[in-house]
């Protein structure tokens, strides 16, 4: 009889490949040097080869494993067992793929790796299934369904049901496999996996097949085979060829059956598939036994049964020894006949074979009255009729259940009839019920409020679990910001003293004094919020209520941001109340609340923007409103903006420094003094801070009332725009400073000023178009900036052939060592962190521009031509001056190669080539062609090749008296004399 046995496409990642992408994998496995990616390119070829070349694809999958077991990635160990586990199923070789998915099985739990273990298990169901061992398929395809639910893998829940129902198909349990498959089916169409999908159907269409439904059975496999089509499917397209020759059997198209398997015998034998080989001459057996031609039955029954036995297949010997029993007791050979009957009951009754078992006691029945053992055939009939029962006459079987329904029904009508004077009785047990139901509903309930108790304190767990994840996310950040910000600080207080310390006979400017108080109350304001927010958690901040005038005191406050707006050029407008409001109230807390406040809104707001703060009082409760007209805050992140840490923009090119602590803090002084703040915004439109703090107007003293200020309104002239000096038109290296600190920028300005020239950038997007446009001789880059932060600059700089050679020093206030590394992975040439030492970057940069000069001048005297590997760091330059090179080398002998033909053959314009070679070799693309020569036609004149004349020829030169000057301003003699 013909079964199914589909087993599981494993790690199908690079199913379908054409030889093209064969082709490509051989060439890539070929120049691969990282292992785990050798790996993963072997495990594509094993997928590809497979089906076509089960060969390559052994050797492939051997490879994979030898390299996989001598490196750290234990999951790609995991892959290629299971590849090779399943590779070994397929061809029947049982026990030994049983061991290779035990092993997968064991690493996969020892790492936690659960698709390794998902598909060893599946796997381990399939080979035991295989063997005919369907108790052990059973028990490993129900630990996988139980592990898929655990972990979410609706996938393999399917394929564990798809071959249940193949074990329940073996037993003749009809009923359930017809469930399992089409459980198994829904599922895989609620996951979208059409081609596992196309199993399960041709599965079912397996079943009506074998209930002769045989037009049911032709629309499942016909649904099956064009979902196999489109994937390619080869398995499942070569078992429809198989069960359809079966169909076409049972209607007896036998030529059409026979051709129906002869394509599906040659697809297996391609594959490599003993056990469906076996299956398949089975069935041509079965067609020659329907014609009555018994020896080409017998003769295929025997193929069947010696590849059964070859790959110890219980299921298959036990099939093909009935069928051979039964041909002989056709041709009335019945020794022959009872001993192969015999050998298919032992072995189905082995493994469980129901079916194969009944026909085995028909046969043998049959074969006991052919010898006139009457007694033996009688005994075998009745356990064939027994099993035939059993599983075949379900409508005799309910027909009996209904007989006994109704016998027990007659039964307790009659014992109610009994019981129905018993009054008393039957009160005490309907009452005995009612308690028993009554105590079974509390305990239920009982059992789900415990139930919903219990899960309610895992989600309350998980949710607390993810909050801390998110607070410990967030302190994370704070402490890389918040270390940012005082280094960039300190960087500008420790350099100007440390020049002056070390030239103690020099002064420092006002400029440099001011900015050194400048960082120095920033850093003093840091800490002095840091230090708020210790006391607001340890409750030790108390308000320190003095009498004073409120306005007054904003007004202040609000006046120390005229310069910064006036240097913007802002519209800052504020408004606040003429008049004097005395009260008692915390000078210092209100200050930094609007200090924070106005802060935040010149720091989120471009330049030319509108700021303005309007402050009123209406007799009991203070008013402040501060509105900037920048970018907003959108919806879904204004509740969190008064969280402590947090940050509307966290990555590294946002536009602002900040540390995630001012609104925060601000909000605290606020209900401190038991006022409310609110916030209201639209992203491109403005922010909007309301601030509502209870402050009572009390009598001011009379002194203040004649002193009480009648302040005019407060008004920003605007100052001049800034006016840039002058072009530097002194003959020095360009350097280019990319920083968005004015005060940084300045300083490391003056410092490399009087050697170099300095072009000045505010971010990265305004670097890159000046390092491309300008072509700097170095560059000096922050990490964190607005726009595009130093590490993408450095990796866009180091990736364009324009400007990889520019050497690039980054500065940054991360000193982890991590960042360092992924600083210099980028192609930085030098990593400093704040504060650094002034001398120390004016080392570095001097190294950089000499160490470029020093190749230039290695390049001048060199005999032949450049080294490119002494050139440059880069590979990007590298490759181009090897190209440049090849180039010459080709096509210097052709007098009429120049310039022009040089531009074309690099796809450079005249501009992109003369920077490139002059930065790289000190040369115009003019003179390097013609330097080239020179030096090709002094090596062969120090050869004595040829004639002055005849070498000037090979090396281009069509004018001699120009080759006799150009050789003579190189060498200093002329070329007779060299």
């Amino acid at each position: 009889m013909a079964r199914l046995l589909l087993s599981i496409v494993l790690l199908s990642f690079f199913a379908g490949y054409s030889q093209s992408k064969i082709d490509s994998l051989e060439e890539r496995l070929q120049v691969e040097k990282v292992d785990s990616l050798k790996v993963n390119l072997l495990l594509g070829l094993f997928d590809a080869y497979r089906y076509e070349n089960p060969i390559k694809a052994e050797e492939n999958v051997l490879k994979a494993i030898d390299i996989a077991s001598n490196i750290s990635a234990k999951k790609y160990h995991v892959m290629a067992l299971n590849s090779f586990a399943d590779l070994l199923n397929n061809r029947s070789s049982n026990d030994s793929s049983i061991s290779v998915y035990q092993n997968a099985l064991t690493i996969s739990n020892r790492i936690q790796y659960n698709s390794g273990k998902a598909i060893a298990l599946i796997g381990l169901g399939n080979a035991y299934l295989s063997k005919g061992n369907l108790e052990k398929a059973e028990e490993f395809h129900r630990l996988n369904i139980e592990f898929a639910k655990e972990i979410g893998d609706r996938e393999g829940m399917a394929s564990s049901y798809n071959n249940l129902g193949n074990i329940y198909n073996e037993k003749g349990e009809y009923k359930k496999a017809m469930e399992s498959y089409t459980f198994a089916a829904q599922m895989n169409s609620e996951i979208g996996n059409e081609k596992n999908s196309g199993i399960n159907m041709a599965n079912i269409g397996l079943i009506h097949q074998k209930l002769n439904n045989y037009e049911e059975a032709i629309a499942y496999y016909k649904k099956s085979d064009s979902l196999f089509k489109k994937f390619d499917f080869l398995p499942g397209r070569t078992f429809v060829l198989k069960n359809m020759g079966i169909v076409y059997r049972n209607l007896g198209n036998y030529n059409d059956a026979i051709e129906q398997y002869n394509l599906a015998l040659k697809s297996y034998e391609k594959m490599d598939r003993k056990r469906e080989m076996s299956q398949v001459y089975q069935n041509i057996g079965n067609i020659y036994s329907d014609k009555g031609q018994s020896q080409e039955a017998i003769q295929h029954y025997k193929q069947s049964l010696q590849i059964a036995k070859g790959i110890s297949d219980s299921i298959n010997i036990g099939m093909a020894s009935q069928s051979l029993g039964l041909e002989y007791l056709r041709i009335q050979k019945l020794d022959s006949s009872e001993t192969y009957a015999k050998k298919a009951i032992e072995v189905a009754e082995a493994i469980g074979a129901n079916l194969t078992a009944m026909d085995g006691y028909k046969t043998l029945a049959q074969v006991y009255h052919a010898n006139s053992n009457h007694k033996s055939a009688y005994d075998y009939i009745i356990k064939y009729q027994t099993a035939r029962d059993s599983l075949y006459n379900i409508e005799k079987r309910d027909l009996a259940e209904e007989i006994e329904a109704k016998y027990q029904n007659d039964q307790k009508t009659r014992e109610i009839s009994l019981l129905a004077s018993e009054k008393e009785v039957q009160a005490l047990q309907l009452s005995k019920r009612k308690n028993e139901r009554n105590g079974i509903i509390v305990l239920a309930i009982f059992i789900l409020l415990l139930a919903g108790l219990i899960y309610n304190q895992y989600r309350i767990k998980q949710r607390a679990n993810k909050e801390l994840q998110e607070l410990d996310h967030m302190k994370s950040n704070f402490f890389a910001n918040i270390s940012h910000e005082f280094r960039t600080p300190l960087t500008l207080i420790k350099n100007p003293i440390e020049h002056l310390e070390q030239n103690p006979e020099e002064k420092l400017s006002v400029e440099e004094v001011k900015m050194i108080r400048r960082n120095t109350n920033k850093v003093l304001g840091l800490v002095n919020q840091l230090l708020d927010l210790s006391r607001i958690d340890q409750g030790k901040l108390q308000l320190k209520s003095t009498e004073g005038d409120v306005f007054k005191c904003l007004r202040t406050a609000a006046s120390s941001f005229n310069s910064h707006a006036a240097q913007r050029n802002m519209d800052y407008r504020v408004e606040i109340p003429h008049e004097t409001l005395w009260a008692a109230f915390d000078r210092d807390k209100l200050e930094k609340i609007i200090y924070n406040l106005l802060s935040n809104a010149f720091k989120f707001s471009d330049d030319g923007e509108l700021v303005s703060l309007n402050v009123s009082h209406n007799g009991e409760e203070l008013v402040v409103q501060v509105f900037d007209s920048g970018r907003g805050i959108a919806e879904d992140k204004l509740p969190f903006i008064f969280d402590r840490f947090y940050q509307v923009d966290s990555s590294p090119t946002k536009d602002q420094e900040g540390s995630g602590i001012g609104l925060s803090l601000s909000k605290d002084l606020v209900e401190l003094m038991d006022g409310t703040i609110t916030v209201s915004s639209e992203v491109g439109k403005g922010t909007y801070f309301t601030v509502q703090i209870p402050i009572v107007k009390i009598k001011a003293p009379q002194i203040q009332e004649h002193l009480a200020e009648r302040g005019e309104p407060i008004s920003i002239s605007k100052r001049k725009t800034f006016e840039l000096p002058k072009k530097d038109l002194r003959k020095l290296p360009k350097i280019l400073l990319v920083e968005d600190n004015d005060d940084m920028r300045q300083l490391i300005k003056n410092q490399l000023f009087k050697k170099y020239q300095i072009l000045e950038a505010e971010n990265g997007m305004e670097g890159l178009k000046m390092a491309t446009s300008e072509i700097p001789d170095l560059l000096i880059t922050d990490l964190m900036m607005p726009k595009m932060d130093g590490m993408e600059l450095c990796k866009t700089l180091k990736t364009n052939l324009e400007t990889s050679h520019i050497p690039v020093i980054m500065l940054t206030a991360r000193a982890g060592v991590q960042n360092k590394i992924e600083g210099l992975e980028t192609g930085a040439d030098e990593y400093l962190t704040k504060p650094f030492d002034a001398k120390e970057l004016l080392a570095r940069v001097d190294n950089l521009i000499h160490q470029r000069e020093r190749l230039w001048e290695h390049y001048k005297s060199s005999h032949l031509t450049v080294n490119p590997e002494k050139i440059t760091i880069t590979s990007l330059d590298r490759k181009f001056l090897e190209q440049v090179i090849s180039l010459l080398e080709e096509n210097h002998t052709d007098s009429n190669f120049g310039v022009p033909q040089m531009q074309q053959e690099l796809a450079l314009s005249k501009t992109q080539l003369h920077r490139k070679l002059k930065a790289l070799t000190n040369e115009s693309p003019g003179e390097l062609l013609r330097n080239f020569r020179l030096k090709r036609a002094a090596q062969l004149l120090s050869q004595k090749a040829d004639t002055v004349t005849q070498v000037a020829y090979q090396v281009g030169f069509s004018n001699l008296s120009y080759f006799a000057k150009c050789f003579k301003d190189l060498y200093g003699v002329p070329p007779s004399s060299y």
